[in-house]
C-alpha cells in the first residue's frame, strides 16, 4: 500500500503539468489527421486550399445562402457511400485550385462538410461514370 501511494505521489505532479488544450475544437484534430496534400484526378490541393474551401463552404451553410447564383453548397446524400470520419449530414462545396468558388462552373472536385463545418473529405466527378463521384487521394 505505502508503495502505491508513493507512486501516485510521483504521476500526479507529472499528470497535472502535461499540456492540455482545451480550447482546440475537435475538427483541428480531424484536420490534422486528414492534413497533407489531397490530389483528386490530376489536381492537386494543398490543406490551405481544402481548408478555404470548406470554410467558405461553410459560411454560406451558416448564413443560409449560396455562392452567387449557384446551388452551392447544398446538401450531399453520399450515394457511393464513402466512409467519411465525421456524421452527417453533408454538405458539397466546389474545391478550386485558385480561391474559394462564388459561382460560375463548380468543376469536378467537391470538398464535403458536415453541419457543424467539420471536413468530411474530398471527392470527384473525375474518373466517376455519369454524375457520381469517386473519392480523392485521403477519402474511402
Amino acid at each position: 500500500m505505502q508503495l502505491l501511494k508513493a507512486l501516485l505521489f510521483l504521476l500526479i505532479p507529472v499528470t497535472l503539468a502535461l499540456p492540455v488544450d482545451v480550447a482546440a475544437p475537435v475538427d483541428n484534430v480531424l484536420e490534422t489527421r486528414q492534413s497533407g496534400p489531397v490530389t483528386c484526378g490530376s489536381n492537386t490541393y494543398t490543406v490551405a486550399q481544402v481548408t478555404g474551401a470548406r470554410n467558405s463552404g461553410y459560411n454560406y451553410v451558416k448564413q443560409g445562402g449560396t455562392a452567387g447564383g449557384s446551388t452551392y453548397p447544398h446538401v450531399y446524400n453520399n450515394y457511393e457511400g464513402f466512409s467519411f470520419p465525421v456524421a452527417g449530414p453533408y454538405y458539397e462545396f466546389p474545391l478550386l485550385k485558385s480561391g474559394a468558388y462564388t459561382g460560375g462552373s463548380p468543376g469536378a472536385d467537391r470538398v464535403i462538410f458536415n453541419k457543424s463545418g467539420q471536413r468530411a473529405g474530398e471527392i470527384t466527378h473525375t474518373g466517376a461514370s455519369g454524375n457520381n463521384f469517386v473519392g480523392c487521394s485521403r477519402t474511402s
